[in-house]
């Protein structure tokens, strides 16, 4: 007995003492000859309904990709929005405080009271008689004594108090106080017409050369295979906490407004960002969101009015800053293992080469050799336009 299969219709052939031949439709009846079973089919309508059946399939399937895939982007692209308006239904917004006049001291009255009175001597001296104006003057020095010496007690305090926060500035974050100390005063806002900033920017970072393909070169040398392969498996929850504690709580948050610091206190909520990032990786989806950005202007000097005394920045989204910040420290171990980076040459983004400590090193070296055998020596410094 031989079987065979073709558009799920089912032929036996028997041989015994005549021919047999049996056929059987989708639907489950069973014919004789093929003419019959084609008869049914064209009446009943049975094959199209199959060939439906299957369309339908594959549709559904289709649609079924694509809901999950518009899931996704919408939870991409929602995440940090729903974050920030649960914080602020639970929590509530931040009132800016208005500072209140601080309370004046005795002292402090006490040398008010004090002024007044010497400025109302000086109107008597101005006024009064020869024999008046001795007895006046002596009074007046009298509360000028006592003024100049509260006023000096005034001063010691306020030294002892700006020393004091001082030092408890310097002990929570020294760098940004070494910062305060040593940069040069910035002010100034930014009037320049919409179409001037769009001028300068496009100018700025377009290149109008960049569709026309490099010229062949045989200085560049081809790496050799990698002997490590680069780690493409989904990120884990430790790569995300990793970066959320190495990033700065005080760095500016993205356009939905979330900051690291949220992150850093709500363990909770990273759980649920790793999720969402997987899901990402392994989709091989990036929301629209993570790649825009809030331009803000900084000024560089004090009274800045131009476009080139401002400094640009971009304020990314929190959630898209993690997840590539995982994927370049994955990158750079990929690089760094299989030998395709020389430090000597390259030096920022290396993990444990800092090359601002070893210039200054070098500097530092050349300035006391030259200063030890009286040679001249001649420093530039290289800085590029718009490097970043």
């Amino acid at each position: 007995m031989l079987t065979g299969t073709a558009s799920r219709t089912t032929r036996t052939r028997t041989t015994n003492v005549g021919l047999e031949m049996d056929y059987s439709c989708i639907c489950g009846r069973r014919f004789a000859t093929e003419k019959g079973m084609k008869i049914h089919r064209t009446k009943i309508g049975c094959l199209s309904t199959s060939s439906q059946q299957q369309h339908t399939a594959v549709a559904d399937k289709a649609l079924e990709n694509q809901s999950q895939e518009k899931q996704l982007e919408h939870k991409l692209a929602t995440f940090g929005d729903i974050v920030y308006q649960t914080c602020l239904d639970t929590s509530g917004a931040k009132q800016h405080q208005t500072k209140c006049p601080s309370q004046r001291s005795r002292r402090q009255l006490e040398m008010d009271t004090l002024r007044q009175q010497k400025r109302k001597l000086k109107k008597q001296i101005r006024a009064a008689s020869s024999e008046e104006t001795n007895g006046l003057l002596v009074l007046w020095r009298q509360l000028k004594a006592r003024h100049s010496a509260l006023s000096r007690a005034e001063s010691a305090r306020k030294k002892r108090s700006q020393k004091r926060k001082n030092q408890e500035r310097f002990i929570r974050d020294p760098f940004q106080f070494a910062r305060q100390v040593f940069q040069q005063p910035k002010s100034g806002t930014l009037t320049v017409e919409r179409e001037e900033l769009e001028t300068h920017l496009k100018k700025t970072h377009s290149d109008p050369t960049r569709e026309i393909p490099l010229e062949e070169t045989t200085v560049l040398v081809w790496p050799a295979a990698p002997g490590i392969m680069f780690d493409s498996k989904p990120p884990s929850l430790q790569e995300v906490i990793a970066v959320v504690n190495k990033a700065r709580a005080r760095s500016a948050p993205g356009p939905n407004g979330v900051p690291y610091l949220l992150y850093k206190r709500c363990p909770s909520v990273i759980k649920k960002l790793h999720k969402i990032l997987r899901s990402a990786w392994k989709n091989i989806k990036i929301s629209k969101e993570w790649m825009t950005a809030e331009g803000m202007y900084i000024p560089k000097e004090q009274d800045s009015r131009g476009i080139n005394q401002f400094r640009p920045i971009s304020l990314l989204s929190v959630e898209g800053k993690i997840f590539f910040s995982i994927m370049a420290s994955r990158l750079t171990k990929y690089l760094t293992e299989n030998g395709y980076i020389n430090t000597s040459v390259q030096k920022g983004g290396i993990p444990g080469v800092s090359g601002c400590l070893e210039h200054a090193t070098m500097i530092w070296e050349a300035t006391q050799r030259a200063k030890s055998e009286k040679l001249n020596l001649d420093v530039v410094w290289l800085d590029l336009a718009n490097a970043y």
